[in-house]
């Protein structure tokens, strides 16, 4: 019981620290990888953290993944950027997300238009 107990104040303690200078560039690396799973999986991560980041930290977030969705080939990496963006909303200001604008949402698949449309109305 006390090693359960230990183990989630530990977790706790870990959940709300500051995100790193270096976990930062890591999460700005993967999500501009050249492998889409990479991207994916970094913007997923993106989401994991949004409690915890400072709001200069979700503002360079929100900036790459706008940048990287919109160059985006990938589906399953665009819906997680995307995704991504949508979480971090509140800590980024419209200038953040207007590369969004040079997607064309009539081309994109699934509701992922919608997404774009949701996140540029917000």
């Amino acid at each position: 019981m006390a090693e359960r107990l230990s183990t989630a104040l530990l977790t706790r303690e870990v959940i709300s620290m500051p995100v790193s200078a270096s976990r930062l560039l890591e999460f700005v690396r993967n999500i501009t990888a050249p492998d889409p799973k990479v991207r994916e999986s970094a913007a997923d991560q993106v989401t994991d953290l949004v409690s915890v980041y400072s709001l200069a930290d979700g503002r360079v977030l929100t900036g790459v993944l706008a940048a990287a969705a919109a160059c985006e080939s990938d589906p399953g990496a665009l819906e997680a950027q995307l995704n991504a963006i949508i979480q971090l909303g509140s800590l980024a200001e419209p200038e953040m997300i207007e590369t969004l604008r040079t997607i064309d949402v009539h081309e994109m698949p699934g509701d992922l238009g919608d997404y774009v449309t949701d996140i540029l109305e917000g």
